[in-house]
């Protein structure tokens, strides 16, 4: 019968719940975060991208809108070359939009033709000018614009800000002028949208994260309080099995007192008190040959006191199973049945050379003990079979008899109040058994026998 102790089983409780929901609580998390993340930078990419497509049409518009404007002046033939740049340099100082929009015009060499918010810059060659990365943004606004008109980014100095922000540009050409005409918008409101929508996709991870840990808190929660309830269960039963186990141990010493007394009192004390009256009749006998004859008589008696005692020791504790080991305990004790009765008894076994603990061997000598009494005293058999035999891992012991049988009801029942079955003590053997690790069964059919089955496994011997 085993008990299950408080720590170990909140050993089990934490390996066999917590920890495991704990494990797939942070794996499905981590994916689930893991997927989070890459979905919030390709949502974040895209955004930007659309922003940035926005951005581009945007400025095509505008463009095309400045080339409209100047127009008239670039295609008017009764102008001079001279007029019609003059007119279409002022025009496009005037054309602005938003807080920060203009439009710029530079030569193909370099030259600065149309700057609104830097006047100092025109006249003045910008061929060389990088921005803060290094790149020569003037060059590449004008290869866009020969090209057919295209978009450079760079870093550039905001006018409401003073302080380089990243702008992008969309650059023409004039060919017949070999003017370069374009505009910027700065795209640092991009990437403010950009994180706003960031912050935006956190906090949400943030909710589903706090979400998922209260959760967890609350099945850890439950767990551990349907842990406690079944700790306090356990406890309750543990309790109940050790007051009943302590009531079994007590009847058990009780019994056995009880067999010790009456042996000793309806054999060796009858025995004794045999010798001690022969011993008084010879002190009031005055025939020597009656003194012989009680002496004799006297004698023999205390001889078979002896016997007995030697027999009850032996049913106490038989010393061939310390000096011997099992095997030899229990050939001895077959062969001491032997002699009383008429049984057949066979004993077979292949466990030479295998080592036991002393209480695995207590136990199995008991339990060969007790199962041959019960045939001994209520079988009415003819034979006894013994094997002990090793199976793989396994060792098997059986004790078949050939007699009356067991009751199925009593069998089955297995209650310590039915008279057979508390006589025939299979309740204390299966405990016994139970106690270091194995299995114990009876199998009985009225009529053709009973066989006591006992299995351990050998790792365990």
């Amino acid at each position: 019968m085993g008990f299950v102790r408080n720590s170990r089983l909140t050993i089990n409780i934490i390996l066999l719940s917590v920890v495991p929901l704990i494990v797939v609580v942070v794996i499905v998390a981590g994916i689930l975060f893991s997927q989070a993340k890459q979905l919030v930078e390709d949502q974040v990419q895209l955004t930007r991208n659309n922003i940035m497509a926005a951005k581009k049409q945007e400025l095509k518009q505008y463009v095309e809108m400045a080339v409209k404007s100047i127009a008239p002046y670039y295609q008017d033939e009764s102008l001079t070359t001279e007029q019609a740049q003059e007119l279409v340099a002022k025009k496009l100082s005037q054309l602005t939009y938003g807080s920060d929009g203009y439009f710029f015009a530079y030569t193909w060499d370099g030259d600065a033709l149309v700057l609104p918010y830097q006047p100092e810059r025109i006249g003045l060659n910008w061929w060389e000018v990088e921005d803060v990365r290094g790149k020569k943004l003037l060059q590449e606004l004008i290869r866009a614009g020969r090209a057919g008109g295209g978009f450079v980014d760079y870093l550039w100095h905001k006018p409401s800000m003073k302080e380089p922000s990243p702008k992008l540009s969309y650059a023409i050409s004039l060919d017949k002028w070999q003017w370069m005409v374009g505009t910027g918008v700065y795209i640092d409101d991009i990437e403010r949208q950009v994180s706003h929508i960031e912050n935006g996709y956190d906090q949400n991870i943030g909710k589903t994260s706090s979400a998922l840990f209260v959760v967890m808190f609350i099945a850890v929660s439950v767990i551990a309080l349907l842990g406690a309830s079944l700790n306090l269960n356990v406890r309750r039963l543990a309790n109940e099995q050790l007051s009943v186990l302590n009531q079994q141990i007590i009847d058990s010493q009780e019994n056995e007192r009880q067999r010790v007394s009456r042996e000793l009192h309806d054999g060796v004390n009858q025995l004794l008190v045999a010798a001690k009256y022969r011993l008084d009749n010879v002190n009031k006998e005055q025939n020597q040959f009656e003194k012989e004859i009680e002496l004799d008589a006297s004698k023999n008696a205390m001889e078979q006191a002896i016997v007995e005692l030697r027999r009850i020791s032996k049913d106490l504790r038989p010393p061939q199973l310390d000096d011997l080991g099992l095997v030899a305990a229990i050939e001895a004790y077959i062969n001491e049945l032997r002699q009383r009765t008429q049984l057949e008894l066979v004993f077979e076994h292949d466990i030479d050379g295998v080592g036991m603990l002393p209480e695995v061997e207590t136990t199995l000598y008991r339990v060969v003990q007790e199962a041959l009494h019960n045939v001994e005293k209520h079988a009415h058999a003819q034979g006894v079979d013994v094997i002990m035999q090793r199976e793989g891992r396994l060792l098997i012991l059986t004790v078949n008899d050939d007699g009356v049988g067991i009751p199925a009801k009593q069998l089955k029942s297995g209650k310590r109040n039915e008279p057979t079955l508390e006589h025939m003590g299979l309740q204390n053997m299966r405990e016994r058994i139970q106690a270091i690790g194995g299995s114990f069964a009876v199998s009985s059919t009225e009529g053709e026998g009973t066989e006591v089955r006992v299995t351990l496994n050998m790792e365990f011997i």
